[in-house]
């Protein structure tokens, strides 16, 4: 990305916090931007830049959200603790996933259903679980205010950890894609036979890519639940959450890290518009403003916004991190 456009979405965001300051509204929306933005970026890791596109990525945010509210209901236990745990959890799921799916290489949208079925088991056995609320979830009581429990009064303190978030997994996902497991990735990305032929290990490298980004994912829901001190099954395992997040990534670009924080940042706003202007009488317009949105974005832009000029960046080896949607290899 240009220096110019990178100081004008500084400058940008610079603004918004600042009004968001007296807005409570404004920086609601500035934090869910930057937390949507960070789950695309996690789940893009596996689908863009491995080809492992996932249709059951709020399992994993879920797994983050629900292991934070449930130890801090039951156990008073402070997200420093908790957190990590959802993130072991989140592993654990996916290296579960990932062994079933590629011992006997399962593939392509095979793969993307299995996540599915996997997320709508989670969602109905938490809502049919009492320890975890059922389908009416769970509310975390604050009362110990401050970093210890990260629970605060006003919105600035989330907003610093959701862009501690977002720079974090920016940088480990350029990192990554830098060295020789990102090249190992998009070569099994683009043929994973003759990536074996080569000697990459296929299931190796794949198990990693879904683990990473199902740790990561499951970070993001944690926060989530620490912001918002509710959880429910629809809300943090309901298919929306994966749709959007998927949604996102393509309409943003899937070629480029900024890809997933474009369409966030156009999307997430424009659906909470869409919200505020009709209320309840339409509650699933968002998301069909989203479908007509991706459908034109398929049309006119296969790679999404990010591959407009005015984004393009001069290290296009760096930015290549997915292939186009519509011809690009999907596991």
């Amino acid at each position: 990305m240009k220096p110019f456009v990178v100081a004008g979405l500084a400058a940008l965001g610079v603004a918004t916090v600042w009004l968001g300051l007296n807005d409570k509204a404004v920086m609601n929306l500035l934090i869910l931007v930057m937390l949507y933005a960070y789950w695309g970026i996690a789940w893009n890791l596996a689908a863009g830049t491995t080809g492992l596109m996932s249709l059951g990525h709020a399992l994993f945010a879920g797994t983050g959200a629900y292991t934070v509210a449930y130890l801090y209901s039951a156990y008073g236990l402070s997200p420093w603790l908790s957190a990590p745990v959802g993130v072991a959890l989140a592993a654990l799921q996916a290296l579960f996933i990932g062994v079933l799916c590629f011992r006997f290489r399962v593939r392509g949208h095979y793969f993307g259903l299995l996540t599915l079925a996997c997320a709508e088991i989670a969602y109905l056995s938490v809502g049919a679980s009492q320890p975890l609320g059922r389908s009416d979830g769970l509310s975390l009581d604050f009362s110990h205010w401050g970093w210890g429990y990260l629970q605060f009064r006003e919105k600035w303190p989330y907003a610093l950890m959701a862009g501690i978030l977002l720079v974090s997994v920016l940088l480990l996902c350029r990192y990554l894609l830098a060295r020789r497991v990102g090249y190992y990735w998009r070569a099994l990305r683009d043929n994973e036979e003759a990536a074996e032929a080569l000697g990459i290990p296929a299931m190796r490298y794949k198990l990693a890519a879904i683990t990473i980004s199902a740790m990561l994912t499951a970070l993001g829901g944690a926060f989530y639940a620490q912001y918002i001190s509710f959880v429910d099954p629809r809300s943090v395992l309901g298919l929306d959450l994966s749709v959007q997040i998927l949604v996102f990534c393509i309409v943003g670009g899937m070629r480029s890290l900024w890809g997933p924080i474009l369409g966030a940042a156009l999307l997430l706003p424009l659906g909470e518009g869409v919200r505020l202007v009709l209320g309840t009488s339409l509650p699933g317009a968002p998301l069909v403003l989203y479908a007509l949105i991706l459908i034109v974005v398929a049309i006119v832009l296969p790679q999404g916004l990010s591959s407009l000029r005015l984004f393009q960046r001069r290290d296009q080896a760096a930015a290549d991190v997915a292939p186009s949607p519509a011809t690009g290899s999907s596991a």
